[in-house]
């Protein structure tokens, strides 16, 4: 793929500094006379390598002009499960304790979430003890004028320093950003859990890339307002809605509000 991709790696991150570490050794990324926040950018043919000083969540967007970024992050969570996790930010809510502004969802590219996750599911058997999975849109940035995709380790400092798992994520980034990704059915998720192995086995396993996902605990902030944002923000034309069915309350007015956008439904 001939797309200027830039990944960015934060040194507050154990997780992303390794990652960034691994990449730049293992895949002849080379110095450059460029600085980014007076560190030396790394390239590697289209795909750039920055580093900020900077939490990833709290990020500005760089003066640069890729197509996307993704952003090398640890992932964290109270169960402590090993898991590869990937998703887009957001704030579906009026409150934005995570970075980025309330209400406001990020730029997504949908074609480069499943074309991650795909690759992730091939090496699967290099990391047989992680969960392989999407999460639904949260924290920041959410102000980028590019699309943004966090590809994350977790869920502890021992995965964060896992060999397995950073060797893992990058070959699976590297596949991807070198691949022809794309796909012919674009879709938003509605409902599910924040980790939805329905909606990660859907993108790995059919035609179909999910862009924005919002969980159904965040559905009772779904509005025009908002549904207009998960779809006008995917720089790939949206024409479906994946809802996952059973859990979702209030289903007349999503329906309502998802046929009034002009989409079709999916119901998993």
């Amino acid at each position: 793929m001939t797309d200027h991709i830039i990944l960015v790696s934060s040194n507050q991150d154990i997780a992303s500094r390794n990652m960034a570490q691994h990449l730049i050794e293992t895949y002849s990324f080379k110095e450059t006379n460029q600085r980014f926040e007076g560190t030396p950018i790394y390239k590697k043919d289209r795909i750039s390598l920055i580093k900020t000083s900077k939490e990833l969540l709290l990020l500005d967007e760089p003066s640069l002009d890729p197509v996307a970024y993704i952003f090398l992050s640890c992932h964290k969570s109270e169960s402590g499960i090993p898991s590869l996790t990937a998703h887009f930010p957001g704030n579906f809510s009026k409150v934005a304790s995570f970075g980025g502004v309330p209400t406001e969802l990020a730029y997504t590219y949908p074609s480069i979430h499943r074309e991650y996750l795909k690759q992730l599911k091939q090496l699967k058997n290099n990391v047989r003890r992680y969960s392989i999975v999407t999460e639904a849109m949260h924290h920041g940035p959410t102000s980028f004028s590019k699309p943004l995709l966090f590809v994350e380790i977790g869920s502890s400092e021992e995965n964060w320093q896992d060999s397995a798992a950073i060797e893992t994520v990058c070959e699976a980034i590297m596949n991807t950003v070198e691949s022809e990704y794309s796909s012919d059915k674009i879709a938003i998720g509605l409902g599910g859990t924040h980790y939805s192995e329905k909606f990660t086995n859907l993108i790995t396993e059919s035609n179909y890339a999910l862009g924005a996902i919002m969980p159904k605990y965040a559905l009772p902030n779904l509005d025009k307002f908002i549904l207009n944002q998960m779809i006008i923000k995917s720089i790939e034309k949206v024409s479906y809605a994946i809802l996952d069915w059973k859990g979702i309350k209030g289903r007349e007015r999503i329906k309502s509000l998802v046929e009034e956008a002009g989409l079709e439904i999916i119901k998993l």
